[in-house]
């Protein structure tokens, strides 16, 4: 889901990042364009400034010139700055240096050709606009337009102004530097000079120029400027495919964490459900590296080697388990080299965390890297006790199976004997006087094959099929009515009966005769194992589909070496006892398709749980 989210989202925010980048990439280059070429084109105004002044200047100083070699009024200036826009013009990337009056004719200009000619209509109407504005000397326009002094077509940077070669303003600054040459001792010169240019012919040759509304234009090279712009245009590429390239990155950068993330979840949840399939395993594992630690022990390990996992995680097996398990995962490196059709198995027997011996099998594997080098061993970890324990219930049956048809047919040949023999006696006994030791030794002879008899008959009662009278039975009136029989008894002894049953407690479908006999005996054994006092706790209570019925006492117990014997006919540990009794009870519980287990410890006590299937509605 969560992959399916981030695929959903990611496209927007890509969209929208992608957006902002193109963006910020536009205006950053739009600005460095326009301040690119802003600065560019005041360089060229600045400089077509600067050549306009020069020829400013050159022109009065020419007129100047004339002045002082006593031209006569009619004069032409333009002659003169024929001749100074030619040398301008030898600057470099100036193309083109015109004076040109109000109609559009060029009077001088740089290109000798060009003079008396008209400009083209654009040029007129830019010329015209300074004209007609009113700006005055100082006052510089510019535009980008066809060429003058080459074909239209090419481009050209074209800087003009109002053109005034000298005016009575710049006559009166000249007045006192020439009346200074006078009073210096110039003598005739500074007085011609003075005659020429306060003569009424001078002045009005002077207001006649001033008043004609000349333009002076100078036409600039536009490489430097094209190159500018183009380096501008270069670098704003450069930098928008730099801040490309890094948004690209940026991107990838994302996806590359977004696919470490979701790689580290997805890891993360192997990793999850890795542990948890191990933990709920069932059968043990412990997992060593190439240098004999331990890195992997899971929980039902932990309780057959009662061990914690986080106390033996980076030890060597030997410090930690037992001697059996750290002999089973201390494989030598040539072995596990050459292990490689199948596992190392062995069978221990080892105590539980309860103390509860175990048969356990143990599986070594080495773990092969796929170069071939050894990287550690496994050990699994099966517990075999409940196999043996129904390979040892198997083998008991087969032979009460084997014992009960064995029974059945001695009995049967016995029975008719005995019959004979008891006759044999009761007419011997008839022959013998009263009270002799004969007939006393006739008698029991009688008694003996009675006895003989009944034992034949409880043999023959356990070997063959019980036909069961099932009925619906409440579990609280068989214990009440067994705990009835046997409350005398328990008294008399000194046994306290301590009974717990849950309430609302389900049917079973059983023989109820059969069950009292069950539990009458179970509790009678438990009496009797208590000669000296004790309690006996009762409890019924329901677990799942089945109802329990737990009998603890505080007896005497039973060896461990004789619990395994204890369903067995005709073993006992009472003087007195047949040995029939629990092997009837268990046989009985069976035929109910129920369970019986026994457990005691000697000088502790003893507890027999029995489990009946209870009668529960589908």
């Amino acid at each position: 889901m969560k992959g399916q989210r981030l695929a959903l989202v990611s496209p927007w925010v890509l969209a929208a990042a992608c957006a902002l980048l193109a963006l910020i990439i536009g205006v950053f280059a739009v600005n460095n364009y326009r301040r690119e070429k802003s600065l560019m084109t005041d360089v060229l105004l600045e400089r077509g400034a600067t050549i306009i002044r020069f020829v400013t200047s050159g022109a009065r100083a020419s007129f100047l010139d004339g002045v002082r070699e006593g031209l006569p009024p009619v004069w032409k200036w333009s002659g003169h700055m024929q001749e100074i826009l030619e040398h301008t013009a030898e600057h470099p990337g100036v193309h083109f240096l015109a004076i040109v009056d109000a109609s559009g004719k060029i009077l001088a200009s740089s290109i000798p050709e060009k003079v008396d000619t008209p400009v083209d209509d654009e040029t007129r109407a830019f010329i015209g606009s300074i004209v007609e504005g009113g700006n005055g000397p100082g006052r510089f326009r510019y535009r980008v337009g066809g060429s003058l002094s080459r074909s239209g077509s090419i481009p050209a940077f074209q800087v003009a102004t109002l053109f005034v070669p000298i005016g009575k303003r710049q006559l009166g600054q000249q007045g006192p530097r020439l009346n200074g040459l006078n009073r210096g001792g110039e003598g005739m010169m500074g007085r011609v000079m003075r005659q020429h240019l306060f003569s009424s012919k001078w002045t009005d040759e002077l207001e006649r120029v001033s008043q004609q509304k000349y333009s002076i234009l100078v036409e600039l090279d536009l490489a430097e400027f094209n190159k500018a712009v183009r380096q501008q245009l270069l670098q704003i590429v450069i930098l928008s495919v730099v801040l490309l390239l890094v948004g690209i990155g940026g991107w990838l950068s994302l996806l590359t964490l977004e696919g470490l993330k979701g790689s580290q979840s997805r890891l993360s949840r192997i990793k999850a459900f890795r542990d948890t399939l191990i933990s709920s395993l069932p059968v043990g594992l412990i997992v060593t590296d190439s240098k004999g630690k331990i890195v992997l022990c899971n929980q039902f390990a932990e309780q057959i080697a009662s061990v914690v996992e986080n106390k033996v995680v980076g030890f060597s097996p030997e410090d930690v388990l037992a001697a059996e398990l750290a002999l089973a995962l201390n494989l030598d490196l040539e072995d596990q080299k050459k292990q490689t059709a199948g596992a190392v198995q062995k069978e221990i027997v080892l105590p539980d965390a309860q103390g509860v011996m175990r048969t356990l099998q143990l599986n070594s594997l080495s773990i092969i890297e796929s170069e071939g080098a050894p990287a550690g061993v496994m050990l699994l970890i099966q517990d075999l006790s409940q196999v043996k324990s129904l390979e040892e219930e198997l083998r008991r049956s087969e032979r009460m199976a084997a014992l009960g048809k064995m029974a059945a047919g001695v009995a049967h040949e016995l029975r008719n004997p005995l019959s004979s023999i008891k006759g044999l006696a009761i007419l011997l006994k008839s022959r013998f006087q009263e009270k002799s030791t004969d007939q006393e030794t006739a008698d029991i002879l009688v008694q003996e094959v009675e006895r003989l008899n009944r034992s034949i008959g409880e043999l023959l009662d356990y070997a063959r099929p019980q036909k069961l009278m099932k009925a619906d039975v409440h579990p609280e009136e068989v214990v009440q009515k067994a705990v009835s029989l046997i409350r005398m008894d328990a008294e008399s002894v000194g046994v306290r009966v301590e009974i717990q049953m849950e309430d609302d407690l389900p049917l079973v479908l059983a023989d109820q005769d059969k069950l009292n006999q069950v539990f009458l005996n179970l509790f009678l054994n438990s009496i009797q194992a208590m000669e000296h006092g004790g309690r006996l706790d009762i409890r019924v209570a329901t677990q799942s589909r089945n109802v329990l019925f737990t009998v603890k006492d505080t007896g005497c117990g039973v060896n461990k070496e004789d619990l395994p014997r204890v369903f067995d006919p005709y073993f006992t540990t009472k003087p007195e006892g047949t040995g029939l009794g629990l092997a009837m009870s268990v046989k009985i519980i069976e035929e109910h398709g129920g369970t019986m287990t026994f457990e005691s410890e000697p000088d502790v006590g003893t507890t027999v749980v029995v489990s009946l299937p209870c009668k529960c509605e589908s």
